[in-house]
Parts: C-alpha cells; structure tokens; sequence
C-alpha cells in the first residue's frame, strides 16, 4: 500500500465524518417537506362530509 493511497483513504474518511451530520439533517428535512407536501395533498382530494344528511339518515333507522 502506498502513502498516496493511505493518504486518500485518510482523507476520504475525514470527509465523510465530517459531512455526514450535514447530509443527514439535509435528508431529514427532504422527509419531513415531502410529508407536508403529501398530506396536503391528500387534505385537497376529501370531499367534506355532509353531517346534516349523514345524521337524517341515521336518527330514522
């Protein structure tokens, strides 16, 4: 093995020790928006309830 190649391997590893937190918090909050975005999402597509009806319906049985 040579030193260029420990040298790299050194490096690289400091690197990734380094900027893993960063990546980490930055995938975390790529989750947390994509969740947002979803539930918003699904927050559009329900229809709303018609409790008047839904209760007319269930007093007469």
């Amino acid at each position: 093995m040579t030193y260029d190649l420990v040298s790299l391997v050194l490096a690289s590893a400091a690197a990734v020790r380094a900027f893993a937190p960063d990546v980490a918090a930055g995938m975390r909050r790529l989750l947390g928006a994509g969740v947002r975005v979803g539930a918003a999402t699904l927050m559009e597509q329900q229809r709303p309830v018609d409790r008047s009806s839904a209760l007319e319906e269930g007093g007469n049985q």
